[in-house]
């Protein structure tokens, strides 16, 4: 039988995905005027398992770099620091993601509901956005989704982190407009700059076994 993992996509408004979204069980995202979620395929009989969960290693450098991050940050108290539960939405393009990890400086701005209520699941400012990268994914994370992330005001910094490899790639916004830094580290030895601060690859990847 088939196994492995895909993308469940129905046409929707941004209005009934809102209202959907309230409801919905499971993780789901909104782009391109679809609702979207990954799913993944029973390998013994082809049935859709689960809905919108990430595996044991994306999982692990999810927790891992939040951690690393209120470490980091935990003397600042202009930065927050969010999971995968809290929704990005992009006012520019009407889309909405569940980035894994997502750090925003100052008070976070809340989506602001057709019905006039704000969302505290939803927030428009991110400054820093960590996506960690699948082999399913990850032309979708570093194409589609990249350039929209890019048209959020408040972004300078975005982070794909490969699980299953040593690999970080990191885009910073410049003082010129549209045009942004893509730099990549590849050894356990190499750092990372996060905001300004230095984040070994070793540390992100400890316990992760490739």
């Amino acid at each position: 039988m088939c196994s492995g993992t895909g993308v469940l996509r129905v046409k929707a408004t941004y209005e009934e995905y809102l209202d959907f979204v309230e409801v919905c069980p499971y993780s789901v995202e909104y782009f391109n005027g679809e609702i979207t979620s990954i799913y993944e395929v029973d390998s013994v009989n082809g049935e859709i398992i689960s809905m919108g969960q990430a595996s044991l290693p994306h999982e692990s450098l999810a927790i891992r770099l939040e951690r690393i991050f209120n470490n980091l940050f935990d003397e600042d108290e202009t930065i927050q620091v969010f999971g995968s539960n809290i929704k990005i939405e992009v006012l520019a393009t009407g889309d909405s993601f569940n980035a894994d990890v997502s750090v925003v400086r100052g008070e976070p701005d809340y989506l602001r509901l057709p019905s006039g209520l704000s969302s505290t699941a939803s927030i428009t400012n991110p400054e820093l956005i960590v996506e960690i990268l699948s082999k399913n994914t990850m032309a979708y994370d570093l194409g589609d989704k990249l350039e929209i992330y890019k048209q959020i005001p408040s972004l300078c910094q975005v982070l794909l982190v490969s699980q299953h490899k040593p690999w970080v790639s990191s885009y910073s916004r410049t003082e010129i407009p549209g045009v942004w830094l893509n730099t990549s580290f590849h050894a356990l030895t190499d750092s990372v700059q996060v905001l300004d601060e230095a984040v070994l690859l070793a540390g992100i990847y400890k316990k992760v076994k490739f």
